[in-house]
């Protein structure tokens, strides 16, 4: 069971449906039309930064990932690798704005994600697809699912090619994924989820503005750079409830983790080797009932994780390291029916960490134990169907990075050499939220959630010391605005048999407080950003979707004293046409269909006012089918 719809905050759901219907061929891609949520990245898919109220580049670890509630974030600045669940094996998305250290622990400051895959239903069935597009991009893929004698299963298997709309930026992708179920009883059952991800893909670089001028959008300067992952991991769930058949007093869910990812890059020269290799353990007792007439949700739990980063460097980045980090919480959640459709809900979290850092070459042994307490509170007010208002305060926190505590940079000439630097602090804060989202009978839902962060000690790379350090002070402050109408209800058009629009606006100010950088922006943040959407069906077998989506501008990577001129803000459309009937789908997709040039990264230098551009695709296609059995 997930924990989302106890949360007094702004929570959505994205469904299979909407997924279906949508241009994207990753998982990012379809985060990048919901609301308050900015993804951009460096010409691939796959170093896709996920950005949930204003982190900029430090956004991977305050946006917390999970994919069938186990963690995917890496332990180092990394992050999570958003491709490694393929968007055909995804049964829905859950997106929770905002602050869930109390429920969630390290990484949840800005948002949690939580990616839910399939699982087998009724009698076997499959589907073949296959799909071909600009920049020579191929791709197949297969899936079989179904339930018998107690027992679930899917199967899934996709081969992904593309040459990249830049010189050396390939991506080539091979995905395995299974997920198992038994049902003892009614009451005690058992989920296995196994996943199998290697990719290898170019790194392209940045262009500067000569190079862009003189060698043109799609060239690269960086041809044999290039990075490879291998990523397996499982998870074991156990779901049981162990009372008899008239009673009930909860439920206890246990999930075993384990996820072992090696990954080789060569930059400039230099090659390193990190493997890290993560074993975990949730446990958690879920009360959910209605007791004399009030609802009550209770949730308790613990979680431990015990990761270890293995690093090798050779050439200029030579270094033989290992980093381990175990970490355990324990927390406590409640939500009660204080009054009749009026629900107040705390909770609380202990959370502690252990790092050990052996350095074989030069002998290097330290450890930290850094632990952090947060709170939360709040209250909802169900006031009609399908419509609430919510507020909530919560303290939160995020523990160092493991290549944030230790850096390999070698650059000697500039007085920079690997280092471990234990006087960095944890960073803490508090999220004040709330919000409003209201039912206009079924017709159109608005919400608005206007929010608050306050954050001491954060964690950022300094660019002009060329260390990470802590911020004095943080501040963000933003609203997102929501809608979505199902026109059908407000009128009828014979040949119709769906009409849904939404659109979505997220303005955020993210700003230093204190110090060199006091009142400066947050690098490559917009302060505003749109998305809206159409999705059409009509005579049956037809539907069209046309996505828009507008990005504001923004100062690049680095320039944290913002003193460069800001990234022009862009505006792109993405359409798609599919004709379904029976067990038959074509469908063509068409990316920026109005042909826009735009960078959706652009990095500062560290010792200058120059920058590299990253050009975004211009005009592309993608054409499939899928037949289904």
């Amino acid at each position: 069971p997930t924990l989302c719809r106890s949360i007094a905050g702004n929570v959505t759901v994205i469904t299979r449906e909407e997924i279906a219907a949508s241009n994207a061929q990753s998982v990012p891609d379809i985060l990048k039309e919901a609301l308050g949520v900015y993804v951009y990245d460096k010409n691939t898919a796959k170093t896709a930064v996920l950005d949930i109220r204003g982190f900029g580049d430090s956004a991977t670890s305050n946006v917390l990932v999970l994919v069938n509630d186990r963690k995917i974030n890496a332990v180092d600045i990394s992050g999570s690798d958003l491709i490694q669940v393929p968007i055909e094996a995804v049964e829905r998305i859950e997106i929770i704005r905002g602050a869930g250290s109390v429920l969630y622990g390290d990484n949840a400051v800005g948002g949690v994600v939580n990616i839910i895959t399939k699982k087998g239903e009724g009698e076997f069935s499959g589907r073949l697809g296959g799909a071909y597009g600009s920049y020579d991009a191929r791709g197949t893929d297969l899936e079989v699912s179904g339930e018998k004698n107690n027992i679930s299963y899917f199967f899934y298997a996709k081969y992904f090619d593309q040459r990249g709309y830049r010189q050396n930026s390939d991506v080539l992708n091979d995905d395995f994924s299974t997920r198992l179920g038994y049902a003892f009883t009614d009451k005690i059952s058992v989920d296995f989820n196994f996943g199998w991800h290697e990719d290898r893909y170019g790194l392209p670089g940045g262009l500067n503005a000569t190079e862009l001028a003189l060698l043109g959008r799609r060239s690269s300067v960086e041809t044999q750079n290039y990075a490879t992952t291998k990523d397996k991991y499982f998870n074991l769930t156990f779901d049981v409830d162990p009372w008899p058949e008239d009673q009930y007093f909860g439920d206890f869910v246990v999930d075993l983790f384990y996820r072992d990812r090696d990954v080789f890059d060569t930059f400039f020269g230099s090659e390193t080797d990190r493997t890290i290799n993560t074993k975990g353990i949730t446990a958690k007792y879920i009360f959910d009932r209605t007791i004399f007439e009030k609802e009550v949700n209770f949730v308790t739990g613990i979680d431990y994780y015990d990761h270890e980063n293995d690093i090798i460097g050779r050439g200029s980045n030579a270094v033989d390291l290992i980093i381990s980090k175990e970490e355990f919480g324990i927390y406590g959640f409640a939500q009660y029916e204080l009054m009749e459709d009026v629900f107040i809900n705390g909770g609380t979290r202990y959370h502690k960490a252990d790092y050990a850092f052996s350095q074989r070459d030069v002998a290097v042994d330290e450890k930290q134990r850094p632990d952090e307490s947060v709170s939360m509170v709040g209250m909802k007010y169900e006031y009609g169907k399908g419509s609430n208002a919510h507020f909530n305060v919560q303290q939160t926190f995020r523990f160092l990075a493991t290549d944030e505590w230790y850096s390999s940079s070698n650059f000697p000439d500039f007085g920079i050499v690997p280092n471990l630097n234990t006087e960095l602090k944890q960073q803490t804060g508090i999220q004040y939220e709330v919000g409003v989202k209201h039912n206009f009978n079924d017709k159109v839902i608005v919400n608005v959630t206007p929010y608050w962060i306050d954050l001491k000690d954060e964690i950022f790379f300094d660019p002009v010391k060329f260390v990470n350090t802590n911020y004095d002070k943080t501040r963000r402050v933003g609203v997102e605005i929501g809608e979505q109408a199902d026109l059908l209800k407000f009128f009828e058009v014979g040949f119709l048999d769906k009409l849904d629009f939404f659109m979505n606006y997220t303005y955020q100010d993210p700003k230093f407080r204190g110090g060199a950088n006091d009142k400066k922006i947050i690098p490559i943040v917009p302060k505003h950003q749109a998305s809206t959407g159409l999705i059409v069906g009509f005579l049956k077998n037809y539907y069209l979707t046309l996505m828009g989506r507008y990005v504001g501008s923004r100062f690049a990577i680095n320039d944290t004293l913002n003193a460069t001129a800001p990234i022009k803000p862009y505006a792109v459309l993405d359409g798609k046409l599919a004709y379904k009937r029976d067990a038959l789908e074509v469908y063509v997709a068409v990316n920026n269909m109005l042909d826009k040039k735009y960078f959706a990264y652009v990095a500062k230098s560290a010792f200058s006012t120059a920058k590299d551009f990253y050009p975004a695709p211009e005009q592309n296609f993608t054409f499939g089918a899928n037949l289904k059995f």
